[in-house]
């Protein structure tokens, strides 16, 4: 990402390589009346326009996302079935994204149509295998609800990643490749908060979101500060074993500078199947 700032100072370029969430961490499966917890950084250039998330009443259903208004895809989102869906950001090797491929912010509302993680993790497979290699930029796509959770990577072409319920970390690398300082760090501390109560899980994450890396280096941060480009919101999920037990927050800025407002009451809308008009949404000041 560094080598790619640097080839894009100057006249301001938004290609497709950066819609996408950069830090995310996943608990599933791993905490009492908690099947499925999120802490998700977004990491994009400041001037590329989005709209945080919304009640959004599609064509083949309901669901709670944000939207970037540039490719009119998301970084992330939940559907009324309890679905999760979210993307990380690749590097291509040997060559330069092409902003000319599809949005791979649309294969998140792709998985959002399924009533499970199982069933989106398939169809995204059969999906992707039916095109030829290369026809979207490098990502990794995550799906899960509170039965299972599945990972598929894309270089090139697509190809389904084996995960088990716990503490899982995904950023800009292949799931399975080598660990670097920034995964470790972030494993030890998604690691701690398997240890949590249900009603901590959030101001724990929240707080490894906000973290920042002693050793001077932006991009071994969970908040990513490099001028133009950086941590630009920050999600945080909880999914109880009653559905009304849930909890969303958000900031449309950086977690370090900024308090996440509750968005709880546009899980509690999807739910219920008690809709807001399309486009409403509910929040307020939280922590």
């Amino acid at each position: 990402m560094r080598d790619f700032l640097a080839r894009t100072r100057g006249p301001r370029v938004y290609p497709a390589c950066v819609l996408c969430v950069c830090t995310l961490i996943v608990l599933h499966g791993c905490i009492p009346d908690t099947p499925l917890a999120v802490g998700a950084n977004r990491d994009e250039f400041f001037g590329r326009p989005a709209e945080g998330p919304l009640l959004r009443n599609l064509e083949f259903g309901a669901i709670v996302a944000p939207l970037d208004k540039r490719a009119g895809g998301t970084w992330l989102g939940l559907n009324e079935h309890g679905l999760f869906a979210a993307l990380t950001n690749r590097p291509m090797k040997d060559q330069e994204p092409d902003a000319q491929r599809r949005s791979r912010g649309l294969l998140v509302l792709d998985a959002l149509r399924e009533r499970s993680a199982t069933t989106a993790a398939t169809k995204a497979m059969e999906n992707l295998e039916q095109l030829p290699d290369q026809a979207y930029n490098s990502f990794n796509l995550l799906v899960a609800d509170r039965d299972s959770i599945h990972a598929i990577t894309y270089e090139r072409s697509a190809r389904r990643v084996a995960l088990r319920s716990g503490p899982i970390v995904i950023c800009n690398s292949d799931p399975e490749a080598p660990p670097t300082p920034k995964l470790e760090s972030l494993h030890e501390g998604a690691n701690r908060i398997t240890k949590s109560e249900p009603q901590s899980v959030l101001d724990d994450l929240a707080e490894i979101c906000r973290s920042h890396d002693t050793g001077g280096d932006p991009f071994r941060s969970a908040c990513v500060h490099a001028g133009e480009y950086g941590t630009r919101s920050s999600t945080l999920i909880r999914l109880g074993e009653d559905p009304r037990d849930s909890e969303f927050r958000f900031t449309d800025e950086r977690p370090c500078e900024s308090e996440y407002q509750d968005y709880t009451p546009l899980l509690r809308q999807l739910n219920d199947g008690c809709r807001l008009d399309a486009g409403e949404t509910a929040a307020r000041k939280s922590r």
